[in-house]
């Protein structure tokens, strides 16, 4: 956690107090990662961070026994499922530390409309705001224990997906691809995958494809993007790779798109603001002769896939130092075939690092 960048973040906001209920920014906040929110949207966790004065959390009873283990937060309040509700524990915490009439950081976007219902009822004197956007500028920013974890993640997924590809063959179906990559990922130290899409020939135009009975056939496109969780944080890789000998036309689509993307990455310093980040791009894509088919170029990654900042020209935000970025060109040959490749970089004082081995993409892998 960028303790001292949320505390000066949080003081110049105006509000008194931030509530976090996202399993992102609890988790986040109090080093404890309840995966139980995501699973069971009921079961709430909530965080109460004052400005002045000590946090507390509040939890699931059965929940606190493991969420102890790694909590930062001392106060820890548990309610029983069913019996108590955790909006009323959670504003008998917000009294408690003297914030009923405070102004309050609330997830708006997240925390359900009847939960924020009930903490208005509840505390009729406070004044509940959104908190998004001071979350998100805190997370931007990464510790340099985030970005190891970051870029341990990535490049596990990275060779997990080379490994895959030189195992695999003609004939091969996709799901088998898939499961090869799935079990690299987590022989590596991912908890779960959070999703794994691949798709060869037609299927690799789409995106989100789920990995079926298709057989990989000679001459073929094969995408897969794969994201797995790494005790919290994400990797988020995407690969194209060629089924048997590609022909002239593949080879050179593939080849543009790879230096739109080498261009793009050598651009990225601190200073540069994100809609000249994706003008660059744009222009790349330009002078090589691909169509610019992307509302956005990348996007933020940490404990949540798409982090602030989301790379698109209406993204008002300059690149600082600490950012971690997944940068992924991509184009569609319509009905054809999909490319896509994806990298992760980290902003620093120089310039840029690119976390993944983008390098050794120059050339597709070949399966035969």
């Amino acid at each position: 956690m960028n303790a001292r960048r949320f505390k000066a973040l949080l003081a110049e906001s105006g509000m008194d107090a931030v509530v976090a209920s996202s399993l992102e920014n609890v988790s986040y906040l109090s080093g404890a990662r309840i995966v139980m929110q995501r699973l069971i949207p009921d079961r709430l966790a909530l965080l109460v961070w004052p400005g002045q004065g000590d946090p507390a959390i509040v939890v699931c009873k059965g929940e606190d026994v493991a969420c102890r283990d790694d909590c930062r937060i001392e106060d820890m309040r548990a309610y029983t499922e069913f019996v108590t509700s955790p909006i009323d524990l959670l504003a008998d915490v917000v009294v408690e530390k003297g914030l009923a009439n405070g102004r309050l950081g609330v997830e708006s976007r997240l925390l359900p409309a009847a939960y924020v219902d009930r903490l208005r009822t509840r505390l009729p004197g406070a004044t509940l705001v959104d908190c998004g956007d001071l979350m998100d500028r805190t997370r931007m920013i990464k510790t340099p224990e985030e970005v190891d974890a970051l870029a341990g993640a990535g490049r596990a997924t990275e060779r997990a997906i080379h490994g895959a590809f030189e195992l695999a063959s003609v004939g091969d179906s996709e799901k088998k691809v898939a499961d090869d990559i799935t079990a690299g990922v987590t022989s590596a130290g991912a908890d779960v995958l959070n999703f794994m899409f691949l798709g060869t020939g037609r299927r690799s135009f789409e995106w989100h494809a789920r990995p079926g009975t298709t057989r990989l056939r000679a001459g073929h496109v094969l995408h897969t993007d794969v994201a797995g969780n790494f005790i919290g944080y994400w990797s988020d890789l995407a690969r194209t790779a060629f089924v048997g000998n590609p022909g002239p036309p593949q080879l050179d689509i593939y080849r543009r798109l790879y230096q739109t993307h080498v261009e793009t990455l050598d651009a990225i310093r601190p200073g540069l603001h994100v809609r000249e980040l994706y003008s660059v791009c744009q222009t790349a894509y330009r002078k090589v002769g691909l169509p610019f088919q992307l509302a956005h170029i990348g996007h933020g990654l940490g404990l949540g896939l798409h982090e602030y900042p989301m790379l698109k020209p209406s993204t008002d935000e300059m690149l600082q130092p600490g950012m971690v970025l997944c940068i992924e060109p991509a184009y569609l040959d319509p009905g054809v075939a999909g490319y896509h490749i994806e990298d992760l970089v980290l902003v620093n004082e120089k310039g840029r690092e690119v976390l993944t081995d983008y390098a050794s993409a120059n050339e597709a892998q070949v399966i035969t």
